[in-house]
């Protein structure tokens, strides 16, 4: 069996969103290797493929009446998504906003369905929210802090969240533009869940005791009140009849669970996303050993697990570890049942995340071969609290690099042989920075899809990453936390992998970055895929990077030399 043709082949579903009108499933599926758009049938039983071609469509939503859908199509990964609008009967197609300068994303049907609402930076500032209706766009927000989380709340005002951090859940008149806001605590993020359009109501989320709790909003006494809190992160809060659907996070794991009165129910286990219309529910599983499972009105519709690897793929455990000024580090750990005596400090990208109990192909890849896979939950993750999360303001690179380098030291306290750094996006910045500042502890590297210059990241990654760099950032640092100044203290070997079409993390971060390793002589491989942004999604892309990343890694750790190509 080819392990890395399996686990390249392997498919995922997510974005579900279901309509109990029409008693629908809408969702993505990989299931042809690129990412499309299907609607599951319930009363059928029927999977129905929805979209055709070459491009990858993501984030389908269906309309309150059941005869339209949305989703939205990039070029390449270039991520400056246009919005379709479907027909469900005729299956005649309409591209909305038709403008591939911009972005358009998270498109949301108004309650009577005859409007259409996105975020895009068509405006001129980052991801702000439009309105289509009828032909014509119309922009209802004008902040310079990008909006991502909204909904409508009637047909003519839509509730949102405004920035990043510190943020403000504020109602606009998408008629009168009269914006206002709703709730705002201190040093708080603040994030809407569900809406109830006709008891003008919705849920929230807020870290202002540190821990995100929830919170319900009434909209026609302007009162909120707390709905449940715990010492643990609460995420997506549904309504369902008289009760609240939620994911908790807990012991390295997520929870659904329901809470009705002062009681709380666990309904299952490894839940990532949700979505819920009235009595109908539908969700998405997913763990270390399973790739992604939807769950409709408690049926299992879809696994995605690959037959040939039942049995076989390597479950985790959550070990916490000691960082450099004490702070306890939690860390998912993938163990193999053969170890090689080598071990990969796999980085999360973000830094706004965390990894857990949750499917993870590159470490799955990487435990099937072998190593032992070490996954820090570094300071500035989520999961843990709004403390923690802000650990790393304006230390990009600073305390969070030091957390990993202690988990070099569990890795060496393991018994390991050797130990290799591995990481994409912020974690791809990461495993190089790491290189460079800790040169004599590393084996090799692999960076996907990092940046490596925080002077030209800043000026050319998107706006709405700028405006999180703008905050998060001191640039006092840049030169200090660039791993690309520091090239010359390199001593491991690297392996670099990007897409041309990179809107992140543009595809020059890793051209100068190749430049000052030849000039500097240093070992490295490198490759861009002409065709990929930043996630690596075509199935054929996928395969051939987890052969260079398993090659690479088997090269080193069997002494062979490397060139450079």
């Amino acid at each position: 069996m080819d392990i890395i043709e399996v686990l390249g082949k392997t498919r995922f579903i997510m974005n579900v969103d279901v309509n109990s009108r029409v008693h629908a499933s809408l969702f993505n599926w990989n299931r042809d290797g690129k990412w499309d758009v299907f609607i599951y049938w319930v009363k059928d039983n029927l999977i129905e493929k929805v979209t055709s071609g070459l491009d990858s469509f993501l984030y389908p939503t269906i309309s309150p009446r059941g005869d339209l859908i949305a989703y939205c199509k990039d070029r390449a990964g270039d991520e400056n998504f246009q919005v379709v609008v479907r027909d469900l009967s005729s299956a005649k197609e309409e591209d909305v906003t038709r403008n591939p300068k911009y972005y358009h994303t998270n498109p949301r049907f108004s309650p009577n369905s005859d409007l259409l609402a996105f975020t895009s930076n068509r405006g001129g500032k980052p991801s702000q929210i439009h309105v289509y209706d009828g032909g014509e766009i119309r922009e209802v927000t004008r902040w310079s802090e990008p909006i991502f989380i909204y909904d409508w709340i009637s047909n003519s005002e839509i509730v949102y969240v405004k920035g990043f951090y510190n943020t403000e859940v504020r109602i606009v008149d998408i008629n009168t533009l009269n914006d206002e806001l709703l709730l705002h605590f201190n040093n708080s993020e603040t994030l809407i869940g569900d809406v109830d359009v006709e008891n003008r109501r919705f849920l929230f989320t807020s870290n202002t005791y540190n821990w995100l709790d929830i919170g319900e909003y009434e909209l026609n006494t302007r009162s909120w009140r707390w709905v449940y809190r715990s010492s643990s992160e609460k995420y997506q809060p549904t309504y369902l009849g008289d009760s609240i659907l939620f994911i908790e996070y807990l012991r390295g794991r997520n929870i659904l669970r329901r809470l009705k009165g002062q009681s709380i129910e666990d309904i299952d286990l490894n839940v990532e996303e949700l979505s819920v219309d009235k009595d109908m529910i539908a969700y998405i599983k997913s763990s270390s050993t399973t790739p992604s499972m939807l769950v409709v009105d408690g049926k299992i519709v879809i696994d995605t697990t690959p037959r040939e690897l039942r049995g076989r793929l390597v479950g985790v455990h959550i070990v916490s570890y000691h960082s450099f000024d004490g702070l306890p580090i939690e860390a998912v750990v993938f163990k193999p049942t053969e170890w090689n005596r080598d071990t990969v400090i796999y980085i999360h990208g973000g830094p706004d995340a965390h990894i857990y109990d949750t499917w993870c192909s590159l470490c799955q890849l990487l435990a099937l071969h072998g190593y032992i896979v070490i996954a820090p939950n570094y300071r500035g993750s989520t999961g843990y609290g709004r403390r923690f999360l802000h650990l790393n303001d304006k230390d990009l690179g600073g305390g969070d690099l030091r957390d990993i380098i202690e988990a070099w030291r569990l890795a060496k306290n393991m018994g390991s042989r050797k130990v290799y750094v591995l990481g994409a996006s912020y974690g791809g910045y990461l495993t190089a920075l790491a290189l460079v500042k800790e040169p004599e502890i590393w084996d090799g590297g692999v960076a996907i899809v990092g940046f490596y210059n925080w002077y030209t990241e800043y000026e050319r990654e998107a706006d709405y990453l700028k405006s999180y760099d703008a905050i998060k950032m001191n640039p006092n640092l840049f030169y200090d936390r660039s791993p690309i100044f520091h090239i010359d203290k390199v001593k491991s070997p690297i392996l670099l992998i990007h897409g041309a079409n990179d809107p992140r993390c543009p595809v020059y971060e890793v051209e100068q970055l190749v430049e000052k390793l030849r000039v500097y002589g240093k070992k490295y491989k490198i490759k861009i895929y002409e065709d990929e942004g930043h996630s690596i999604r075509k199935e054929v892309n996928r395969i051939d990077m987890y052969r260079r990343i398993v090659s690479f890694l088997n090269e080193i750790s069997s002494y062979d030399a490397l060139k450079n190509t």
